[in-house]
């Protein structure tokens, strides 16, 4: 394994956990941008377009950097020049890249189930709770918290479980402009 594959994997594996954040921090910046926008009233279209601007900047930010960590390695490698100066040319890994890329999605997917679980087992208690009393599912307030861990034990379920075409996918994209420049 060269310095640069192993690069590669490590940012790799910082663009996967970046994933598992944009989907805890994305619908927690929504949700708080939103509460905030009712606390202190509606206020002016500057006050809607400010918070606007923040969503959007920071969504698209989070989302960019995700992007270039998992499909545009690279590009990163070499931008900042993470292969230069050692002193070895191959380290002695007898893993290939793809066994620890499926490493990481497993270990990601685990930990987003063994994260969301709980906290889903004590939404839907305070949902079943809270209906007793007569309330609809648009009146109870865990029904969003509900469906946010219940969605995030899925995505876990989907990573852990289909971690072989995920990065099929991943070394898909890697290799795809590897072929264009040779072709060129």
């Amino acid at each position: 394994m060269t310095p640069r594959s192993l690069f590669a994997i490590i940012i790799k594996i910082i663009g996967f956990y970046l994933l598992l954040g944009a989907v805890v921090s994305i619908p927690q910046t929504i949700t708080a941008l939103f509460s905030f926008k009712s606390q202190f009233g509606y206020g002016s279209a500057d006050d809607i377009l400010t918070m606007g601007f923040f969503l959007v900047f920071s969504v698209s930010f989070h989302l960019a950097v995700m992007y270039y960590c998992i499909f545009k390695t690279e590009w990163i490698i070499d931008k900042l020049q993470l292969d230069q100066n050692f002193s070895e040319e191959k380290f002695e890994f007898s893993i290939h890249r793809s066994t620890v890329l499926r490493i990481a999605v497993i270990v990601i997917g685990g930990v987003m189930i063994a994260d969301s679980l709980p906290l889903l087992c004590k939404q839907v208690f305070v949902f079943i709770r809270f209906n007793r009393t007569g309330a609809d599912l648009k009146q109870n307030p865990e029904t969003v918290w509900m469906i946010f861990y219940f969605v995030k034990f899925s995505a876990g379920f989907v990573l852990l479980s289909s971690s072989r075409p995920i990065v099929n996918f991943i070394e898909l994209k890697r290799k795809k402009p590897a072929q264009e420049e040779t072709t060129e």
